[in-house]
């Protein structure tokens, strides 16, 4: 299903679901209404595995020819995000859309697309090259942004990954709250182990 709009033009695939129960347009407005809240108006494909209930989750830049771009991209580049279902999944209804859910994960992905699209982010591994404490620390800082334009997450649930990676210390937590009040953070910002 593609839809179009004034901010971005979106594409969710498969078009018809047939292991959950996940409808494309619905997945194409939440998509929507992220991306305008965080201010991203490049072209989006969402490509969503349904055989599997993980959550698993990865996005990258792609040029007008389909290939992935390494390094600050176009404002024209292609935000193409893989999820698996479970990314999008009611964890209190299984095989049935959260639309909150999806906010959260999809929000995550369009950030870190933004965020590739910087200088600053040049260097970044792609998602699937990423260690645990890089992939904890991006996500700390996205989702701490993300609740800054009203799109409801739940801290614990990163603080706790955040601390699984880099220890349970007053230090530790006050790496996570700087992490998770930052706005405008480069690559080389973000504490890895």
């Amino acid at each position: 299903m593609t839809t179009a709009n004034a901010a971005a033009k979106i594409a969710v695939t498969p078009e018809v679901f047939s292991f959950v129960d996940y409808d494309p347009a619905e997945i194409a407005a939440v998509l929507r209404d992220v991306a305008e809240r965080l201010g991203v108006a490049n072209p989006i494909r969402l490509a969503v595995d349904e055989s599997t209930p993980l959550a698993k989750m990865s996005a990258m830049l792609l040029d007008e020819h389909g290939e992935h771009v390494v390094g600050p991209a176009s404002s024209d580049a292609v935000v193409s995000i893989r999820a698996q279902s479970g990314a999008l999944e009611n964890t209190k209804r299984l095989t049935t859309f959260s639309p909150d859910r999806a906010a959260q994960s999809l929000g995550r992905m369009l950030l870190r697309a933004r965020d590739r699209m910087r200088a600053d982010f040049a260097d970044t591994p792609a998602d699937a090259e990423l260690s645990l404490s890089e992939n904890a620390s991006w996500d700390a800082y996205c989702a701490g942004r993300l609740e800054r334009v009203g799109i409801s997450v739940n801290q614990q649930r990163f603080r706790y990954n955040f601390r699984n990676r880099f220890g349970f210390t007053d230090e530790v937590d006050a790496m996570f709250d700087q992490l998770w009040a930052a706005d405008d953070l480069g690559w080389s910002d973000l504490p890895r182990r």
